[in-house]
């Protein structure tokens, strides 16, 4: 009677390991360092391993792509940009996809932008507009404000302006002199009298402002 027992117990055990579930593997897009993984009773649920199929994500993300060195993974309602070694770097509430013309990745959140510099390793959030410019630093809009960021996610020029021009490498701000009488009418300025002129160099340090008939051919 020990021994049926005991041999039930092997059987048991045998079949745990021989029925459990099944692993299944596939090439993931971008990469051959690295496979998509998932097992038989999680087939929605997927993860990542390298070559010597170790672990690299677990088997937790209902989408997984890899773009510019870094996994893009969706997990139920958050989005978010891991380092090869699954360190978190971005994380979202909507899509987030790269933008290879501004070497980002970028992610909308209503009306407002986040994006992540990956070779600064600069976040800048909460932007309605953004574009990176022909001195590598990114001109922003928030709340209807200008500003600069560099590329690792400081400030370079308070996002506090009414207007911002590029000249050059000299970044020249535009603002009323005096909040009650304000220079711009429907995004124009028509009233030359009201504006205060400053200029920043690309280090953020004020310089020597233009004159206004200067600025007014900048604007043309």
């Amino acid at each position: 009677m020990k021994k049926f027992s005991f041999l039930a117990i092997i059987a048991a055990v045998l079949c745990l390991v021989s029925c459990g579930p099944k692993e299944t593997k596939a090439p993931l897009a971008g990469t051959t360092d690295y496979v998509l993984f998932n097992l038989s009773d999680t087939p929605e649920s997927f993860g990542v391993k390298n070559l010597q199929d170790e672990v690299v994500l677990p088997d937790v993300y209902d989408k997984i792509e890899f773009v510019s060195g870094f996994f893009v993974v969706q997990q139920g309602a958050s989005y978010k940009v891991l380092t090869t070694d699954g360190k978190e770097v971005m994380q979202n509430g909507q899509a987030i996809t790269y933008n290879a013309q501004n070497g980002c990745f970028e992610g909308k959140n209503g009306r407002t932008f986040k994006v992540y510099f990956p070779q600064e390793k600069g976040l800048i959030d909460n932007v309605e507009a953004y574009t990176v410019d022909a001195n590598g630093l990114v001109q922003v809009q928030q709340a209807g404000k200008h500003g600069v960021y560099n590329k690792q996610g400081a400030v370079v020029i308070p996002v506090e302006n009414e207007m911002l021009l590029l000249d050059g490498e000299k970044y020249i701000t535009l603002n009323s002199k005096n909040a009650k009488k304000p220079m711009l009418k429907d995004g124009k300025i028509t009233y030359w009298s009201r504006v205060k002129i400053t200029a920043y160099d690309k280090d953020g340090k004020t310089v020597k402002a233009p004159s206004q008939s200067q600025v007014r051919k900048l604007i043309k």
